[in-house]
């Protein structure tokens, strides 16, 4: 069974930070549309508006994609495998949730590469609450 352990590390008024670990057993496949952050059930107060506001990853073996809840899920940031990054989007507010008014602040990820035996990725992202 695939590992995916999700940590809440900080949740503050106005910020939140999360912290995921990923291991494929090669078994379960790719992630597809995978929550990542759910927030009216992760922090302490329900939000429905979030923004990325920075984003530490190390992914081998595979990419990943995150976005925003939707019918379709919107796009956000493409996120490269093998190799550490790190992108800073506060220097204008952040990638927002644009869905409009059926906005949820649903986050997702999207693996391609994930379903090989053995890979692994950390990812931590700090949100903005609106």
């Amino acid at each position: 069974m695939s590992i995916i352990t999700k940590t809440l590390l900080s949740d503050g008024p106005s910020k939140a930070v999360l912290s995921v670990y990923m291991q494929s057993d090669g078994v379960e496949g790719e992630l597809v549309n995978y929550l990542l952050l759910d927030p009216q059930v992760d922090l302490a107060v329900p939000v429905n508006d979030l923004s990325i506001l920075q984003i530490w990853y190390s992914f081998g073996w595979f990419d990943g994609l995150l976005a925003f809840d939707d019918v379709v899920p919107i796009p956000a940031w493409n996120l490269s495998r093998d190799g550490v990054g790190y992108c800073d989007f506060r220097y204008f507010g952040g990638f927002a949730d644009r869905a409009g008014v059926d906005k949820t602040g649903k986050i997702f990820l999207t693996t391609s590469g994930f379903a090989v035996p053995g890979s692994t990725g950390t990812l931590v992202i700090e949100v903005k609450k609106h």
